[in-house]
């Protein structure tokens, strides 16, 4: 309000308290409104806010349920664990293998002769070692800054394209009272693929094929530890390979040896993991109950923000419709939820009947990865119906932007009000102001003129 003082003098009534009194009659009423509508239009952000938070989280549950192997799980169980750990796929078939470790596969190990390094720090000389294990090759040149022991060892380790062979040092007794430094290659893979090659190219003149660099060379080398494959045997039937972690024997099923020991057989048995697609159902179950939660804690009684909304009542519905409606993909006798086990109660509230789940399973695996993951399965489906309201430009993002123009128009609303209010306040102020003055006037006038009736009234007599 701008700085208008009231005297009130010449009328005797309080003229800021009536002009008050009167721009608060016209403009409480429209400030009063103009609150309401921006504090609804508030809740209602904060509601979409939180509905698509949760319909966020359900399309994340959603996106995983529709890989299909998250119902193709397989369960594996070992007579003794003591040989051998196992993992398995979708792809493993149920049933029983005996599986007997007869060796590992184990690496090579090249070593330098004896005497022939007194320690780390002993010259070997310059040039190139050209190394290979199985499919790995690289070139590691050796200058004058790295021709000790030491550091030919590092630059093997430190070349950006090894990935196959580790250099390291040993310091060991010399069978003279003394002690000898001896370099080691070890290939990092086993098996016999992985055998090392080291070509040694001597730059230094005079050097003879055992002396210098050519000292590194594999002629030159001693072998410490032979490289060998694992070799198992499958329900008495051999299988050689140049790993010890084997997924390539039994489908499905890895093998990740850990000893080997003659005679000793261990029992495998594959089967269908009924507990963790059950789980993966529950997840579903889950999910959904916690989205029906939100929307109708958002839509559920007469004070909720999104109460008779229009997109939150077909949301409601499609998904309502993508839940009963039969999966066109699926066996005809699993392609409906109910017919799994998963039912929705008078109050919208999702279940799962474990053991009828479980029965189905047994019944048919393949029909319940259908049944959710397939291309027309419900989590697939639902997915496409949640990301249509969560994605950018969606129905949600395109609800909040008309949401903030109307709060925009009510802000500049209340602008216009203030501005109004100002003005009203202004023009009654000079209006009352005005009349005051005049009463006061007039009201000095009557004075005057009684004061001289008076006075002629006294003179008269």
């Amino acid at each position: 309000m701008s700085g208008i003082s009231f005297s009130g003098v010449g009328s005797g009534l309080d003229t800021k308290a009536i002009v008050n009194a009167l721009v608060a009659a016209e403009m409480v009423p429209q400030r009063e409104a103009l609150k309401t509508r921006q504090s609804n239009i508030t809740n209602q952000l904060s509601a979409f806010g939180r509905l698509r938070s949760a319909m966020t989280a359900f399309q994340t549950t959603l996106n995983d349920l529709r890989k299909e192997t998250n119902f193709q799980q397989r369960s594996a169980t070992l007579s003794d664990d003591k040989y051998f750990g196992i993992s398995t796929t979708a792809k493993a078939v149920p049933g029983q293998f005996s599986v007997e470790v007869q060796s590992l596969a184990e690496p090579q190990k090249l070593i330098t002769q004896a005497g022939a390094f007194a320690t780390s720090s002993s010259t070997v000389g310059t040039g190139s070692l050209e190394i290979t294990s199985g499919s790995d090759s690289f070139t590691v040149n050796i200058g004058e800054g790295r021709k000790t022991l030491a550091g030919i060892r590092d630059a093997i380790n430190s070349s950006k394209n090894n990935n196959s062979v580790n250099a390291s040092i040993v310091n060991v007794d010399d069978g003279n009272g003394g002690t000898e430094a001896r370099l080691i290659l070890t290939a990092r893979n086993p098996g016999l693929d992985n055998e090392i090659s080291v070509v040694a190219n001597d730059t230094d003149a005079g050097n003879g094929p055992n002396e210098g660099l050519n000292r590194l060379s594999s002629s030159n080398l001693v072998e410490q530890q032979a490289a060998t494959d694992a070799l198992i045997l499958v329900d008495g039937l051999p299988a050689t390979r140049s790993s010890n972690s084997i997924s390539d024997v039994i489908d499905g099923v890895t093998l990740d040896l850990k000893q080997a020991e003659l005679g000793k057989q261990t029992v495998v048995t594959v089967d269908i993991d009924k507990k963790k697609i059950g789980d993966n159902v529950q997840k579903f179950v889950d999910a959904y109950n916690t989205l029906r939660g939100v929307m109708r804690d958002l839509s559920g009684n007469e004070n909720s923000a999104l109460l008779g909304d229009s997109t939150l009542r077909t949301l409601n519905i499609q998904m309502r419709n993508e839940i009963s409606s039969p999966v066109a993909t699926a066996e005809s006798n699993n392609n409906i939820l109910s017919l799994v086990g998963v039912t929705i109660n008078k109050d919208g509230r999702m279940s799962l009947d474990r053991t009828k789940l479980d029965k189905e399973i047994d019944a048919n695996p393949s029909s319940i990865s259908s049944l959710f993951a397939s291309e027309d399965g419900v989590a697939s489906r639902l997915y496409d119906t949640v990301r249509s309201y969560t994605q950018a430009g969606g129905l949600l993002e395109n609800r909040t932007k008309g949401l903030d123009a109307r709060m925009k128009s009510a802000n500049s609303q209340e602008e216009r009000l203030d501005l109004r209010e100002e003005n009203l306040f202004n023009r009654l102020s000079r209006q009352y102001n005005a009349m005051d003055s005049l009463v006061g006037s007039i009201r000095s006038s009557g004075d005057f003129l009684v004061a001289q009736l008076s006075a002629m009234n006294n003179n008269r007599f």
